[in-house]
């Protein structure tokens, strides 16, 4: 029963990110330019951490050490919530409101 609770406390997290984040995306860059700057940060974040992510793991795997690519997703995540915690308020900075 505690493993149930603790998928939905994930999903609640999960759903209050993707709930904003097409938003909070689109206030960031201008019209103009709003597509390539959402698009082309996922495209490379996603064909170099998601494109080499079996690489890791098998090198991991053959350093006898399969619990470190645990901890390589860990830092990529804790280099995400970096970047969300110093990310400009746009409530004051939104550029929806400015096209």
């Amino acid at each position: 029963m505690g493993a149930f609770w603790l998928i939905m406390a994930a999903l609640v997290i999960v759903s209050g990110y993707t709930s904003i984040n097409a938003v909070v995306k689109a206030e960031l860059f201008p019209a103009e330019v709003r597509a390539l700057g959402v698009g082309l940060p996922y495209a490379l974040t996603v064909s170099i951490f998601g494109g080499t992510a079996e690489l890791v793991a098998l090198q991991f795997k053959q350093a006898g050490y399969e619990s470190g690519f645990y901890w390589y997703v860990t830092a990529c995540i804790a280099v995400s919530l970096l970047v969300y915690v110093f990310m400009k308020d746009t409530r004051t900075t939104s550029r929806i409101e400015t096209d």
